[in-house]
C-alpha cells in the first residue's frame, strides 16, 4: 500500500475519533537575502469573516489596525493551514506560573469526558497532579485520559530517592489502575539511530530531537503553552499560557493529532503479553539495585520501523492537515467571532515545516505594512533560548519594522549552574546573542531611538527565576504625536498587539530542525484580547534590561574557549 493511501486510511479514523477503546485505529502499510513571500494566486480561498483588521473605528481605546497586508496574510494562512475561530472574551492569557498551575488543576478536577496532556515531560515530584488525575478518573468511570510525552525525558532516571524513578514510573500506577482509560505514549525522535544511538550518553540523547509540543485539554477547554508540567514551571519559571475556555473543535483537532502521533510512539504497558522483538518492546528502565519491573514500552505497529518512519509520518501528517484545512470553508462562515488562529506543526526531522512557512508570511506582511501607506507596525519577539533560526535572523535584520527582542540573561537560563557540558549552555547563548548584535550593527539595524527604527535587544532577569517565554507580537506603531519611547512595550501607548505567535517553539535552529513543535498564529480584533496581549508583553518587559556592545565586554560575560569551541563545532543547532 502506498504512503498516500496509508495516510488516507489513518485520516478516515483520526478526524472523527472519539474517546473510545484503548487500541488506536491502525495505520496500514509501511541562506540568501530574504524577501517577502509572494501572495497565493488562488482567489477561491476567502479570508476569515469578521476579522476586520483594517477597521477604522477605534474601540475601547484600542487604536485601529489598518495595514491591508494582514488581510492578505489571513487569506494566505487559510489557504495553507487549518483555521479556527473564537471570541476574544472566551480566551484567557495567564501571566504567572501560579495562574497556570491553578488553571491546570481546576480543569482536571472538573473533567467529565476526556483529558489530553502533551508535554516534554511531567516532573517526577508532581504528586499533586497525579493525585488530581487519579481522583477524577475514579469519580468518573466514563472519563478517559491520554498522555503523550518525550521518550528520552520521560524514561530518564532521577537521582532522587524520595520521588518515582522517572516520569514513566510516576505514571505507571495510573496505567495499572485504569487500564485503557489512561493511556501513556512516549514519542521517540527517529533522528537518533544506528551507531549514534549506541554511543551517545543518556544525558545527551535529547540533542537529537524531542517531543516538544505542549497542549493541555479537558473536555472542551484547551491551554496552549510552552511550559512543561514540573515544579519550576508552576513557581518561578516564566512562560506563556493561552486558555481557550470553550472550544470543542480545537480540542477535537488536538485529540485527533495526538492519536495520529501515537502511531509513532511507544505505549507504556504495565503487563505486556506475548513475545516481541527487542526493537518493538523496551523494558522500562529501573534504578540500580531496584527489582526489575514487568512494565515495558511497546511499539504499536510492527509494520512501521521505530527508527525509520520519516516518510510514513510525513505523508500521514500532511494528509491530516489537508483534511482539517478542507473544513476551513465551513468554519470561516462563523459570524460570532473576532479572533482567528492557525495551528502550525514543525518537525524538521520528518520534513514538516509549517511554522517556517507561516512566519515567513508574517514577516512578509510586516514588511509590506511598513513600506505601504497608512499605519505602520512594530514587532516584539522573545525566546528563552535565543539561538534564532538562520532564516528568522535574516528576516528580522531585513525587516524595516522597529523590533524589540527579549532574551534570557545567563542567570535566567534554565541551564545556569548545571553540571557537565550543559553548564556551558548559558555562555553559548551569550555568544549567539553577541553575534546577532554584531550582525545588526553591520547591517545598520541597531536601535535608533530618534528615528524609531532598528532592533532593540533586552535581557530578562529576575532573582531566583528562569525564563522560558517564547513567541512574537505585532502591534500598530503609535502616532508620531504620542512621543512614546521606542524602548517601551506596545501597550504603553494603547497600541495593543493584534497578532501573536504562541506555542512550544523557541524560534531556534533546534526547534525548527530537531524538535516536534506545535504553535499557532493568532489574529484578533477583540479589544479585550488585544489588551491582554499588551499586558502580556508589558509583564515580560518589566523584568528586561537593554543590552548592547558594552554588555559583552564585561568580565562576567566573558565566554570560555570551551563554549566557543562547542558553538564552532555546530552545537548551536542542538541548543
Amino acid at each position: 500500500m502506498s504512503l498516500t493511501r496509508a495516510a488516507n486510511t489513518a485520516l478516515e479514523a483520526c478526524p472523527r475519533a472519539t474517546p473510545g477503546p484503548s487500541r488506536l485505529p491502525a495505520i496500514v502499510g509501511a541562506a540568501s537575502v530574504w524577501r517577502a513571500p509572494i501572495r497565493p494566486r488562488s482567489r477561491l480561498v476567502s479570508r476569515p469573516r469578521q476579522a476586520r483588521w483594517n477597521s477604522t473605528a477605534p474601540a475601547d481605546g484600542v487604536l485601529p489596525v489598518q495595514p491591508a497586508a494582514f488581510d492578505a496574510l489571513s487569506t494566505a494562512l487559510s489557504a495553507s493551514q487549518p483555521c479556527f475561530g473564537a471570541r476574544g472574551d472566551e480566551i484567557t492569557l495567564y501571566t504567572t506560573p501560579e495562574e497556570f498551575k491553578r488553571a491546570m488543576l481546576e480543569m482536571i478536577k472538573r473533567a467529565k469526558r476526556r483529558i489530553l496532556i502533551s508535554s516534554l515531560y511531567i516532573g517526577a515530584s508532581q504528586a499533586e497532579l497525579i493525585d488530581a488525575l487519579r481522583t477524577v478518573l475514579t469519580a468518573n468511570p466514563h472519563l478517559r485520559a491520554g498522555i503523550i510525552l518525550d521518550y528520552h525525558r520521560a524514561t530518564r532516571l532521577s537521582p532522587s530517592d524520595t520521588n518515582p524513578a522517572s516520569t514513566a514510573h510516576l505514571l505507571l500506577p495510573l496505567a495499572e489502575e485504569f487500564g485503557d482509560r489512561c493511556e501513556v505514549y512516549l514519542y521517540r525522535s527517529p533522528n537518533l539511530r544506528g551507531v549514534m544511538e549506541k554511543i551517545v550518553p543518556e544525558r545527551y540523547d535529547e540533542a537529537w530531537g524531542t517531543w516538544h509540543g505542549k497542549w493541555y485539554c479537558v473536555d472542551d477547554e484547551v491551554i496552549i503553552s510552552g511550559a512543561n508540567l514540573a515544579s519550576s514551571y508552576f513557581t518561578n519559571r516564566q512562560d506563556r499560557y493561552i486558555h481557550f475556555r470553550s472550544h470543542p473543535t480545537l480540542l477535537s483537532y488536538l485529540f485527533s493529532l495526538t492519536r495520529l502521533y501515537a502511531h509513532y510512539s511507544y505505549h507504556l504497558s504495565p503487563n505486556p503479553s506475548g513475545a516481541l522483538s527487542p526493537l518493538h518492546s523496551v523494558p522500562l528502565p529501573t534504578p540500580k539495585g531496584a527489582p526489575a519491573s514487568k512494565a515495558a514500552l511497546l511499539w504499536p505497529d510492527r509494520s512501521i520501523h521505530p527508527r525509520s518512519f520519516h516518510s510514513h509520518a510525513l505523508a500521514t501528517l500532511t494528509a491530516f492537515q489537508k483534511s482539517w484545512k478542507a473544513g476551513n470553508v465551513q468554519r470561516l462562515r462563523r459570524v460570532d467571532v473576532d479572533t482567528w488562529f492557525w495551528p502550525v506543526i514543525q518537525s524538521g526531522v520528518l520534513g514538516l515545516k509549517e511554522e517556517e512557512a507561516a512566519l515567513e508570511r508574517v514577516f512578509g506582511a510586516v514588511q509590506q505594512a511598513c513600506q505601504g501607506e497608512g499605519t505602520s507596525v512594530e514587532v516584539d519577539l522573545t525566546s528563552g533560548y535565543f539561538g534564532l533560526y538562520d532564516k528568522y535572523k535574516k528576516m528580522v535584520i531585513a525587516s524595516p519594522a522597529l523590533t524589540r527582542v527579549i532574551a534570557a540573561s545567563p542567570r535566567a537560563n534554565g541551564f545556569y549552574g548545571s553540571k557537565g557540558f550543559s553548564r556551558l549552555i548559558p555562555e553559548g547563548y551569550t555568544l549567539l546573542l553577541s553575534r546577532f548584535h554584531r550582525a545588526l550593527v553591520q547591517h545598520h539595524r541597531s536601535h535608533d531611538p530618534h528615528t524609531r527604527k532598528g532592533v532593540l535587544l533586552k535581557e530578562w532577569t529576575r532573582p531566583d527565576w528562569t525564563y522560558h517565554s517564547k513567541g512574537l507580537w505585532v502591534s500598530p506603531s503609535p502616532p508620531a504625536s504620542a512621543a512614546v519611547s521606542s524602548t517601551a512595550p506596545p501597550s504603553s501607548a494603547g497600541t495593543y498587539p493584534f497578532l501573536t505567535f504562541v506555542g512550544s517553539s523557541n524560534l531556534s535552529t533546534r526547534s525548527l530542525k530537531l524538535d516536534t513543535e506545535l504553535s499557532m498564529v493568532l489574529m484578533t480584533s477583540s479589544p479585550t484580547l488585544r489588551r491582554a496581549l499588551g499586558n502580556e508583553v508589558r509583564n515580560l518587559d518589566k523584568h528586561a534590561e537593554v543590552v548592547g556592545g558594552e554588555t559583552w565586554k564585561k568580565e562576567e560575560r566573558r565566554v570560555s574557549w570551551l563554549a566557543w569551541l562547542l558553538v564552532a563545532l555546530g552545537v548551536e543547532g542542538m541548543l
